[in-house]
Order: structure tokens, then sequence, then C-alpha cells
């Protein structure tokens, strides 16, 4: 998980322009690819791979949900 409260304010700021801007684009691919690496782990028989998609996934929703919380976190600064 990203925790925003030690990311600089700069960085912060740049995940709520991405938000705010509605650029669906960018945030339609985070969550294109956590979803095909989540249909991937059905398939997948080894461990290493498995570990991977995991970690895939783990990222692309921690970069979505730090975008969502990213102006909570500016307004209490």
């Amino acid at each position: 998980m990203i925790d925003l409260n030690l990311c600089d304010q700069k960085h912060v700021k740049a995940l709520l322009r991405l938000k705010e801007t509605g650029d669906a684009a960018l945030v339609g691919l985070f969550e294109a690819e956590a979803e095909l690496a989540k249909t991937r782990l059905v398939s997948v028989t080894d461990m290493v791979s498995i570990h991977r998609l995991q970690g895939r996934v783990e990222a692309f929703e921690d970069l979505l949900r730090a975008m969502e919380e990213s102006a909570k976190v500016l307004n209490r600064s």
C-alpha cells in the first residue's frame, strides 16, 4: 500500500491531478491491467508466477487507491 502521508507533496498533487482531470484513459489502463492479471491468476500453476501476478495486481490497485485518496491527504496538510 502506498502511504501518501509519507510521500512528497508534489507526488500526491500529481495523483490528484490524474483524478481531477478525469484522465479516464490512464485509469482505465490501470484497471484493465489489474483485471488481466487477476484473470491470469486463475490459470497459472507455478508459485513464482502466482506471486508475481499477485504483486502486479496489488501495485495497480495501490495506484488506483492512491489516486482516490490523494484529495483527503492534501486537505489534511
